[in-house]
């Protein structure tokens, strides 16, 4: 039944106030289960056939047993529960502020927001550490998707270059330097041959991105070791958008005119290059 019910169904005050009914004729008669319980419903409340009792049926599963059925932190559990294990698509925008977030939201989403006491001006402290715990959530989700996607791309450097060593004939095993250590100020550890046949280290620094128009981000630790490197370190930008993705390369060469400069008592942290560049 699950895989039957759409985030748009269980999102809505009908399926809300249907899960509010479940949980209080299961209180009265903690015997019966929710399957006994929804005819019931549809008998005895004059409105009962307008809720979405299937949906609420599997929210119940959702929301804590211990959430009380009254007031907008039922209403406030109901979302949060719903966000956390179905993770819509458009709550990955909630870390763009509260109202920007919920504005983007359709009229009935929005009005779920409004029901749940969560728009209020001024918010109470309930009200932002709510905000707060959800948009943790979010910013989990979205991180986890963003290292999932820069996986991906190291694994495409990998190959790519395990194609290129066998290619010229360079018997070395390319290393993945990423994964065993974060501050090394690179991904990949590959090899090239110089014009007098010895093999060098190639140290590469894999980017993602699915921006339009293709850019990347370059971090002060990436940028030092890669001055220190200079010939030896290249930047490969893979265009996850595309299917296949599309790999650009970059040098260090490449880069320098567009990486700023530390003035006074002011350190640059990050800078974003437009791979067009």
């Amino acid at each position: 039944m699950t895989e039957l019910i759409s985030v748009e169904r269980m999102f809505s005050l009908s399926a809300f106030e249907g899960l509010r009914l479940i949980r209080k004729y299961s209180a009265r008669q903690p015997e019966l289960k929710t399957l006994d319980i929804i005819p019931l419903i549809e008998s005895l409340e004059v409105d009962g056939a307008s809720f979405d009792l299937e949906a609420s049926s599997y929210l119940d599963t959702l929301v804590d047993d211990k959430c009380p059925t009254e007031g907008e932190v039922f209403y406030q559990e109901c979302i949060k529960a719903i966000l956390i294990k179905h993770q819509p698509a458009w709550s990955k925008t909630m870390r763009a502020g509260r109202k920007r977030f919920v504005r983007g939201l359709d009229t009935n989403d929005q009005d779920v927001f409004v029901a749940a006491g969560l728009m209020k001006d001024p918010p109470s402290t309930d009200v932002v550490t709510w905000w707060d715990d959800v948009t943790g959530h979010a910013r989990l989700i979205s991180d986890l998707e963003k290292m999932k996607q820069a996986r991906a791309a190291e694994l495409l450097t990998i190959e790519y270059e395990r194609m290129r060593l066998k290619s010229e004939g360079i018997e070395r095993e390319v290393e993945w330097l990423g994964l065993d250590d974060n501050y090394a100020g690179y991904d990949v550890l590959s090899y090239e041959k110089s014009d007098h046949g010895t093999i060098n280290n190639c140290m590469i620094e894999v980017k993602s991105t699915t921006n339009s128009p293709l850019k990347f981000w370059v971090s002060h630790n990436e940028w030092r070791q890669a001055e220190k490197a200079d010939d030896a370190y290249l930047f490969h930008i893979w265009d996850m958008a595309k299917d296949p993705p599309s790999l650009h390369v970059r040098s260090v060469a490449d880069v320098a005119p567009h990486i700023p400069s530390d003035n006074g008592k002011g350190e640059w942290s990050s800078a974003i290059i437009l791979v067009g560049t």
